[in-house]
């Protein structure tokens, strides 16, 4: 059972999202000279791909008290899909792997400096996996996310029951539940907790927060690498700095830090971890490559993610991306762009409206 559980990691935390985030990068041509950052980028993009393809799938089925199983099949189906009709159209499916040269090619190796302070950020980082990994912080949230994805995990239900109460719900969705139904990211916890074999719980407390905190800091290395012109010192400082600071912003429950660092499991902090830094990463990789614009349907992919996570993903995406967008529009006078605008930031409108929607009584489901 450990071997497959470990098999099963590997799987849908490493393979699928490298696959998936090779076609996408080689789709629009990023990182074409540098493995290396390629290969992270594929990391995190196959992962957001994978996020988006599930909340594609899972609202509609949910809405029509479909079976878990069913979601699980019709979200298998559209990745392989995907990259079969890729492969079939170019006969050739690259995946970005890091090498030995590349990091001696890149110069790494021969700045002491520089492999100082990577190993020092490697350090903070693995620290702050450790903690999660052997120690666990229980929220009240708990009680809604973690309870949905048990019951899915147990019933192949989905959303059907107060978590509160333990009531059958099958007529109306109010409240915050309404929110679980459009971004029902605990329902892919509990599809992780499926193919991998371990309880709900446990994968939401143990194994998912140390995957999310590396793919955080991933997203902060490579918006560090646009920020700096991919100066190794810079970059591996200010992503050192990025780490020790999280530990010192825990003076509320809302900081940025706090989120990440206690409670990532849950939707809206990884919208705050990871989905908030890679628009941040996306417009700076279009602001030193603005002649590279085939970047920007990364960022329809990162709002559709944040739909999934939460109904604040779905809101913080559409406001962030509709303003960066429109000043990357105006300040470098882009004018051919701004029909790209709301076809970026559509997935967020789309389920935004159908909240809206919901909650007046218009939509009928």
């Amino acid at each position: 059972m450990k071997i497959l559980s470990l098999a099963g990691m590997i799987l849908i935390f490493l393979v699928l999202p490298i696959i998936c985030g090779s076609v996408l990068t080689d789709l629009l041509h990023v990182y074409q000279g540098s493995n290396g950052r390629r290969f992270l980028l594929s990391l995190v993009s196959g992962n957001l791909l994978m996020w988006a393809a599930f909340e594609a799938v899972a609202v509609p089925l949910i809405f029509l008290r479909a079976d878990f199983r069913m979601v699980i099949l019709l979200w298998a189906i559209v990745l392989c899909a995907f990259v079969a009709v890729y492969a079939l159209v170019r006969r050739r499916l690259p995946i970005a792997v890091v090498r030995g040269r590349d990091l001696k090619n890149a110069g790494i190796l021969h700045d002491r400096i520089a492999v100082l302070l990577l190993v020092l950020f490697l350090a903070v980082v693995a620290v702050q996996c450790v903690v999660y990994f052997w120690g666990m912080h229980l929220d009240e949230d708990d009680s809604r996310f973690v309870a949905h994805s048990v019951y899915t995990w147990k019933t192949n239900q989905m959303l059907t029951e107060n978590p509160a109460t333990g009531e059958l719900n099958l007529n109306n969705w109010n409240g915050d539940y309404l929110k679980d139904v459009f971004s029902p990211w605990m329902i892919y916890i509990a599809l992780i907790a499926r193919v991998i074999g371990i309880h709900p719980a446990i994968t939401a407390h143990t194994i998912l927060p140390v995957v999310l905190l590396v793919l955080s800091y991933i997203v902060w290395y490579l918006a560090g690498s646009e920020l700096f012109e991919n100066d190794k010192r810079k970059t591996f400082l200010f992503c050192f700095l990025i780490g020790i600071l999280q530990l010192f912003f825990a003076g509320s429950t809302r900081t940025q830090s706090e989120f990440t660092l206690l409670r990532i499991w849950q939707g809206k902090a990884v919208v705050a971890g990871i989905g908030i830094p890679m628009i941040l990463y996306g417009f700076l990789y279009l602001y030193r490559k603005q002649e590279d614009e085939r970047f920007f349907w990364m960022l329809l992919v990162t709002d559709w993610t944040c739909c999934l996570l939460s109904g604040m993903g779905i809101i913080l995406a559409t406001a962030m991306i509709g303003m960066y967008s429109l000043w990357y529009v105006i300040a470098f006078r882009k004018w051919k762009m701004i029909w790209k605008v709301p076809l970026v930031l559509l997935p967020s409108i789309f389920y935004g409206s159908c909240i809206y929607l919901y909650k007046i009584g218009r939509l009928v489901l």
